[in-house]
């Protein structure tokens, strides 16, 4: 489909305006860049000290397999992303309907401003600790920690807002600098603290004292496959400007693949480390970045280094929460949408000073993740490939009297699937054999793939 209404510039396209070739500028390396520092943050580190409990095999062996069944999945998505050039939220229009698009929009934008809330709140830790060597301030006192909560989402939230997609892929590249050398730098002073040998040794039920922390395998692949599948909502918010198949596809998937079992395995070797300094006593709330930087002497470098790149990846998360809150109200303009979310991330990342809990906060919060989004996805790359054989029609994105409108411009196929995923994910946690192998998120969205086909490709046949 070719744009011949207006000048092909580089800028931010709406859902149902198609991006042509020569006003796109994601390559392949700038790609795989937004998709390592997706992942290789210090959210990513906290989920790998709670997998840690797994031990440092099991840890690796649970994000061996599902960080690449996550990924490929996201590839599926980035494709759809590239040829279709609209944002994931555009692309769900088609199988939900024009209005029942708002639903999963509704809900991406929750995890947007949740994943936005987390990360902020972990490194406002470190930015407070920078500011009170300035200062003398207590870095711990609960006006410290918000201010460096208020201090991060400022800076975030102008960048994403006016500076776009474009500016964002240049601020990845710059990310990406700071965590290689943040994350090589903490590998050599933990091993220089440790030795491998005994963190591969360490084993969970080795201290009785360690009962409360133990993780079904199945659990593991969940927290990571609920994390990867929050990013599968946001891909083609980007390759729909990427210039190749392989950047929409190959790249992204590498990048957040190599990013997400980089940082979580750091994670998980730094929560051990602590658990043999402390004889076998596993704790991952003592293992924060910014408290093994600080127990290693890495010194306020560090803490700089964490905070650029929570930045980094809150950009992401403000500009593609945007978009999705501008699929719920067509009143809403994206940057207006931005705004909302880094309203919203303000008020979460200051909810642990309230509730004091973080940990317990991040799990309900990845539990949600898991529910609702895999169901999303299903659905979307089950309707894409196999239903209608990749073949959307931009144009009629938002056509009240086109072929997506359905009733009401609601599906009630895709509705009904979604809500059957959601409870299979439940079903699924009380299974056994599923917690001890793939976990409930595969499992819901494997059953909600297979139902959605079933019901929508008996719809086609009633209709023809």
């Amino acid at each position: 489909m070719a744009d011949t209404n207006n000048e092909n510039v580089v800028r931010d396209y709406d859902i149902d305006e198609y991006v042509p070739m020569n006003a796109r500028y994601y390559g392949i390396k700038e790609m795989a860049s937004v998709w390592i520092c997706a992942n290789a943050n210090p959210t990513s580190w906290y989920m790998g000290t709670i997998v840690g409990a797994l031990g440092l095999g099991g840890a690796f062996l649970a994000a061996i397999i599902s960080n690449p069944l996550v990924y490929l999945i996201l590839a599926l998505v980035g494709i759809m992303g590239f040829r279709v050039a609209s944002s994931t939220m555009g692309l769900a229009r088609v199988p939900f309907g024009i209005v029942g698009s708002k639903l999963p929009s509704l809900i991406n934008a929750l995890q947007f401003v949740g994943w936005c809330g987390v990360n902020t709140y972990i490194a406002a830790v470190p930015l407070a600790s920078l500011i009170s060597s300035f200062t003398g301030a207590d870095p711990h006192s609960k006006p410290m920690i918000a201010l460096s909560v208020i201090i991060i989402l400022a800076i975030t939230s102008v960048i994403a807002i006016f500076g776009g997609a474009k500016l964002i892929g240049i601020a990845q590249n710059i990310a990406v600098i700071c965590l290689i050398v943040l994350s090589v730098w903490i590998t050599v002073q933990v091993f220089r603290t440790f030795s491998f040998s005994d963190i591969a040794a360490w084993k969970l039920e080795a201290n009785p004292a360690n009962s409360g922390w133990a993780l079904p395998f199945g659990s593991a692949m969940d927290s990571f496959a609920a994390f990867g599948f929050a990013w599968v909502m946001a891909v083609a918010d980007y390759t729909r400007y990427t210039k190749s198949k392989t950047a929409a596809t190959a790249a992204p998937m590498a990048g957040a693949a190599f990013g997400m079992l980089w940082f979580c395995m750091i994670g998980a070797v730094s929560a051990i480390a602590v658990a043999v300094l402390n004889g076998g006593l596993f704790d991952p709330t003592s293992a924060d970045l910014g408290y093994i930087c600080s127990s290693l002497g890495m010194g306020q470098i560090a803490n700089a280094l964490i905070v650029l790149s929570t930045i980094a990846v809150n950009m992401i998360n403000v500009y593609s929460g945007g978009f999705s809150t501008a699929n719920v109200s067509s009143k809403l303009s994206p940057k207006v949408s931005m705004t909302i979310i880094a309203v919203g991330s303000v008020l979460l990342a200051l909810t642990p000073l309230v509730l004091g809990s973080f940990l317990d906060t991040f799990q309900i919060f990845l539990g949600y993740l898991g529910a609702v989004f895999p169901p999303c996805i299903a659905i979307l790359v089950a309707d894409y490939f196999f239903i209608r054989k990749k073949k959307y029609d931009i144009s009629q994105f938002s056509n009240k009297n086109g072929p997506y409108w359905y009733k009401n411009g609601i599906n009630p196929v895709a509705i009904g699937c979604f809500l059957l995923g959601v409870a299979a994910y439940f079903v699924g946690q009380q299974i056994p054999f599923v917690m001890a192998s793939i976990g409930a998120v595969f499992f819901c969205f494997i059953i909600t793939g297979a139902a959605y086909l079933i019901a929508a490709k008996a719809l086609m046949k009633e209709t023809r």
